[in-house]
């Protein structure tokens, strides 16, 4: 069995004892080596890349050029149905409301396993009860046999429940870093694209954390502005069109992966002085493509412009410079022939290389510094093939209905415009001299000789082809509807009116939208691995790198986005209903003031109330309980140190004993009154 061992984070060192990237030797091999990559890598994406073009004019409504020479060549109308566009328009938005529509984060940390004490503890533990046990027999106490097993059991409890309570602040602190480092690196606009790509193309990538040098503004004393350059976490939405992964990849950790840059002068500059990169070969890429650009054209990339609203993106190539990103693996022997003088290289281990080429010029050359060698993306599809890199895009699910819809709309409005006016039928021979055929309007006359055969026929006929509106109309909406069943997105789901039986009623509706809500339930778990994936990395890049003891720990990624579109309206109705259900003494006195302030809390944020402002925090309360407690003990301490009076005793009249002092004196009655 072979044995893997974790590979701290290597760096190409780039100096004058260690040539590295300078040495001709090192950057023609790895250059080469990419090149063959990327060749491969091309070729084998012909195909796909004709693939995402074909999903891309679908849904933007235009026609391939071998269909629409066709159309041209037949006449009559071009008309595209934009059905697909409605389809693809309907799910970006469910799934942007169910992910992106939360107040709470798409996803939360909890501790990965049962947490057990380390041996240590578990002495100091026996320590302790031993401890105790012998100051109650010094006290002449008797102990039974059990007792020492039973202390121990319950200290044991005591610490593994704190252990617990620990784990889960940690978890909820990670979590809070990772979701301000999401924010700060564009996870908004990266997650909307992606989610667009994840409805249009067979296979939608998102990267990060990508870490990059990033200006932003920042207050100095007395508010001035501040311009400050530092590193941040970026995620990427990487375009389908620019990535190639290898021939036989299934995966991208698979064999290698190659993604495609286009990088101006200035986003080429700012990789100076960023560990990694060699700021001599940069200045030497920029040297010779820094005027001119560098541009290598592929298959598809002028449609592609078109298909993006750039139809003249051309005139600014000279401005662009052409990268290539190289994930792959590679052996230790490989790295060391190609110059990297690193005692810690393996000959016989293999290392996930990073590396960025400007045409010839390798600027960039790293060992992948995730402890597994994953390289950091994510991929998913509409509908995943096992097996493939690439799935199936929701266009090409409804492609055949979307063609035969077209079909019907093109006959219709054919048919419309044929039949909206008379044809008409022409004797050329009987027509009198000069008569103009082509000119036809209200009150002419028409000069025609006569019937030469004799039979009386007239010289010019009219007739109205038929009308075939209602046939064409019937096989567009029959096929309209084969589009709700083949993609799963009812037209009731963005508003349509047109819904007959059980939608025509509130509670019908209802239940028809919970039961489409579970065809695309299966697509939202796809972007949950993606989400839950991306998180992960982030938490390791935390691990690794965050010098905040307090957020670390073993902890697991769980995405919501599936939990999220379960209907929120009955969840909020079962928390009414337990609020209401444990509000009496008995279960108060089980869950206590911190279990009902939980409660309370969970059912405002559903509120999108300040829950800071109506329920107290755990500490508050704890606090608000002690303080309670410490005045019940002082108020009870108090009433025992009052004196007590003696209790009176009463005579046979019922009256105190005791004297005659202790009589009601009774004054005799004023004379006169």
């Amino acid at each position: 069995m072979k044995v893997v061992r974790a590979v701290p984070p290597v760096e190409i060192n780039v100096s004058a004892e260690q040539p590295g990237i300078e040495n001709a030797r090192f950057g023609s091999a790895i250059s080469g080596h990419i090149t063959d990559c990327w060749n491969r890598a091309k070729f084998a994406k012909t195909e796909l890349t004709e693939r995402l073009l074909k999903c891309e004019r679908q849904r933007r409504g235009v026609y391939d050029p071998d269909r629409a020479l066709e159309i041209a060549k037949t006449g009559g109308s071009d008309i595209y149905m934009m059905l697909t566009d409605i389809k693809c328009r309907a799910a970006e938005s469910w799934i942007r409301d169910v992910l992106m529509g939360m107040k709470d984060r798409p996803f939360d940390l909890e501790p990965s396993e049962q947490p057990s004490l380390p041996p240590e503890v578990k002495m100091d533990i026996i320590a302790m009860v031993q401890a105790e046990a012998q100051e109650f027999l010094a006290m002449g106490a008797k102990l039974h046999p059990e007792t020492f097993s039973m202390r121990m059991s319950e200290v044991h409890d005591q610490i593994l429940l704190q252990i617990k309570e620990e784990a889960k602040e940690r978890a909820r602190r990670m979590g809070d870093v990772i979701e301000d480092q999401l924010n700060k690196g564009d996870w908004d606009t990266a997650f909307r694209d992606f989610i667009t790509d994840f409805v249009t193309y067979p296979t939608a990538i998102l990267k990060g954390p990508t870490v990059r040098k990033k200006k932003r503004l920042q207050w100095g004393p007395e508010y001035v502005p501040m311009v400050v350059s530092d590193f941040t976490r970026e995620v990427e939405r990487v375009s389908p069109h620019d990535i190639y992964p290898a021939p036989n990849a299934s995966g991208v950790d698979d064999n290698y992966l190659i993604q495609r840059h286009r990088v101006n002068r200035e986003t080429l500059r700012s990789f100076m002085g960023v560990p990694g990169y060699s700021d001599q070969e940069i200045t030497n890429a920029l040297d010779t493509y820094g005027r001119g650009g560098l541009k290598s054209w592929v298959q598809g990339d002028e449609q592609r412009d078109d298909l993006e609203g750039k139809p003249h993106a051309e005139i600014e190539q000279g401005n662009l410079i052409e990268a290539i990103e190289f994930w792959g693996p590679a052996s230790g022997q490989m790295l060391i022939e190609w110059g990297i003088d690193d005692k810690s290289i393996d000959p016989y281990e293999e290392y996930e290389i990073n590396a960025w080429m400007v045409g010839n010029y390798v600027i960039k050359c790293v060992i992948n510094p995730d402890p597994l060698g994953r390289r950091p993306y994510e991929i998913t599809s509409w509908e995943h093939i096992p097996g493939s890199f690439w799935g199936t895009a929701l266009p090409e699910i409804m492609r055949d209905v979307q063609v035969l819809c077209n079909a019907a709309a093109r006959a219709l409005a054919n048919n419309m415009g044929i039949a909206s006016g008379p044809q008409v039928e022409v004797a050329v021979d009987r027509l009198a001299e000069g008569e103009d055929l082509t000119q036809m309007y209200p009150w002419k006359i028409w000069q025609t000789t006569t019937d030469r055969t004799g039979g009386g026929q007239a010289g010019i006929r009219f007739f109205v082809p038929d009308m075939k509106a209602s046939e064409l109309m019937g096989v567009y909406q029959q096929f309209a509807r084969q589009a709700d069943e083949v993609t799963g997105i009812p037209n009731y789901v963005y508003g349509s009116t047109s819904v007959s039986g059980a939608g025509r009623t509130a509670s019908g509706l209802s239940m028809l939208m919970d039961n489409a809500a579970k065809g695309i339930k299966q697509a939202i778990s796809n972007i949950d691995k993606v989400v839950a994936g991306v998180v992960h990395r982030f938490y390791v890049h935390n691990m690794m790198y965050n010098p905040d003891p307090f957020i670390k720990g073993d902890f697991t990624i769980v995405a919501k986005g599936a939990m999220g579109l379960l209907a929120k309206e009955q969840l909020q109705v079962r928390r009414n209903e337990f609020l209401a259900a444990t509000s009496n003494p008995v279960d108060l006195q089980i869950i206590g003031p911190e279990g009902r302030a939980y409660l309370l809390r969970e059912v405002a944020k559903t509120l999108q109330m300040d829950t800071d402002k109506l329920v107290p925090s755990t500490e508050a309360l704890k606090h608000q309980t002690e303080t309670a407690q410490m005045q019940q003990a002082l108020m009870q301490m108090q009433q025992m140190q009052q004196p007590q009076q003696a209790p009176q005793t009463l005579d046979a009249a019922g009256n105190p004993a005791g004297g005659a002092d202790l009589q009601p004196q009774v004054q005799p009655p004023m004379e006169g009154v």
